[in-house]
């Protein structure tokens, strides 16, 4: 009796472990970074408003549709460091904004008497993406 209860522990445990193995795909889609230098010669005004328009073909209709586009600013006076936008950094609220084919940067002077932003290192990350709807 006790060979019979053996066995039957080992195949139901056998059962159990091989039926609960499941396959994982994990799919690669590649995704770009690009870096750009902007210097403070480079930025539009309007207003209390700067922008810089980058030309970016890697935005096609499928990273627009279902894919990721995130940005960062590194400064001059701090390259070691990224900071992800938007964003308030000193006397500047950063954010962006993109669309197929480009990347706009918007940097709000938040005084009186508006300068430019100082020279920094712009990070564009574009990633592809399934749909996942």
């Amino acid at each position: 009796m006790k060979k019979l209860l053996l066995a039957f522990a080992i195949g139901t445990a056998s059962l159990v472990t091989f039926s609960s193995c499941t396959k994982e795909t994990i799919n690669y889609l590649p995704g770009k970074t690009i870096v750009l230098p902007v210097k403070p010669a480079d930025w539009k005004r309007t207003g209390n408003v700067y922008e810089y328009i980058f030309d970016m073909p890697e935005i096609t209709d499928r990273i627009f549709e279902d894919g990721f586009v995130d940005v960062a600013i590194s400064f001059d006076k701090s390259p070691n460091y990224y900071d992800n936008i938007a964003a308030t950094i000193g006397n500047y609220h950063y954010s962006f904004q993109y669309g197929k084919g480009e990347v706009t940067i918007f940097a709000e002077f938040l005084g009186s008497n508006p300068v430019p932003p100082e020279g920094m290192l712009v990070k564009i990350m574009v990633s592809d993406a399934e749909i996942g709807n």
